[in-house]
């Protein structure tokens, strides 16, 4: 019998999707056959990485987003319609996890495959950035925050069905997601693994070609990665547009818009910027950059701790994860935050300019990649799924 494994994945944003097709394919070369379930973004970026045929739709559950970030005002009304889409869910994941018949379940950041992984008995490993909501800021009041504890342990309890939970974060005191542990109920199966961002896998003879293709010169280069849900995405890139010309008088600019179905051909701006709909040399930006500019995912700050580049980052509005994540990002003084409410043209230079003027950013940076070297959450996770994979076998 062969082995397979079930990956469930959160739909929204890239850094989910990134990291399971990651682990996906690392487990198809030891012979190792997957199914993917996804929706949204996740879902497409899946099919259009070549992974068409092992990726199944679910239907989608994701909270509300508005033109400028998480939507609170519409998670209430829109529960009875959440609760309606999770049953579809939980349906959809009980008969294709039969169908499948899989040595493990491996939740990222759902719940649904979780109970119905559990209810088949199945095994099931859950991923996680964080195993609590917390409650937007505009709701942090006494009587919120006790709420919010509540369903931090409710949420944790229900995490806890899982066999094994792995939390891609670094331990105390440099846990990014440490707003996000509210509940306790979690931690006897939990396991700090690190992050789950990969390292750019790049020659000297590809940075080359980066640098001659967009003409970079000796002034330190600033990457902005653009992400998140569609709908969020306009005012930072406009924010970021307008800045332009007042950034590239202290540094080479480069933009990615963060839209797989894009042009991947770069185009010069007037400021003197490189604009990418869908930049194919992300990683070799990455690499020779001096500071990125990015949205708080824990994907991306994992990628900036790892590489040592201070950041500056912006958060979605009204987002508690990448708001708490930002935070304790500028705590650590890996860079700086700032609030999407607060972000202005002028600003975002000030804090671009302040990062690349001042040394103890990458200086503080790299000791804590140091730190975050010491781990490897992807090869940690796998061996994980190893250790429940071949049971059946024989």
């Amino acid at each position: 019998m062969s082995r397979r494994v079930y990956f469930a994945v959160f739909g929204s944003g890239l850094g989910h999707a990134t990291r399971v097709l990651e682990m996906a394919r690392r487990l198809r070369a030891d012979g190792t056959d997957f199914r993917i379930s996804s929706f949204g973004q996740g879902l497409r970026y899946i099919a259009s990485s070549g992974e068409a045929a092992n990726v199944l739709e679910c239907p989608s559950l994701d909270v509300e987003w508005s033109a400028g970030g998480f939507s609170s005002w519409h998670v209430l009304p829109r529960f009875p319609f959440m609760f309606n889409s999770f049953m579809k869910q939980l349906a959809f994941e009980g008969a294709n996890i039969a169908k499948f018949d899989p040595d493990v379940v491996v939740s990222d950041s759902r719940l649904s495959p979780v109970f119905a992984g559990k209810m088949r008995l199945y095994p099931v490993i859950t991923i996680l950035n964080q195993f609590s909501v917390a409650f937007p800021p505009r709701f942090r009041t006494p009587t919120g925050r006790f709420y919010e504890r509540v369903a931090g342990d409710v949420l944790g309890l229900m995490w806890s069905l899982s066999d094994q939970v792995m939390m891609t974060d670094l331990p105390p005191p440099y846990t990014i997601g440490e707003t996000n542990m509210v509940g306790d109920e979690v931690a006897s199966i939990l396991k700090f693994v690190g992050f789950t961002s990969h390292p750019p896998q790049v020659s000297e003879g590809s940075l080359q070609k980066v640098r001659g293709m967009l003409d970079l010169d000796g002034k330190p280069l600033v990457f902005c990665q653009v992400s998140g849900p569609d709908e969020t995405k306009e005012w930072f890139r406009e924010t970021i547009l307008r800045a332009a010309a007042d950034i590239s008088k202290v540094g080479n600019l480069v933009i990615s818009m963060g839209h797989p179905e894009g042009s991947p051909e770069p185009r010069r701006l007037a400021s003197g910027a490189w604009f990418f709909d869908w930049c194919p040399m992300k990683d070799e930006l990455f690499a020779l950059s001096d500071l990125v500019v990015a949205r708080a995912g824990h994907s991306t700050i994992g990628q900036c701790i790892e590489l040592g580049k201070p950041a500056v980052l912006v958060p979605i509005y009204n987002h508690p994860e990448q708001i708490g994540n930002a935070e304790k990002f500028s705590a650590l003084g890996l860079g700086v935050g700032i609030r999407s409410e607060k972000l202005t043209p002028e600003k975002l230079a000030e804090a671009v300019k302040a990062c690349l003027n001042d040394s103890s950013y990458r200086m503080k940076v790299e000791a804590v990649g140091r730190v975050s070297r010491k781990y490897n959450g992807t090869q940690t996770i796998l061996e994980t799924i190893g250790s429940f994979t071949g049971r059946r076998q024989g």
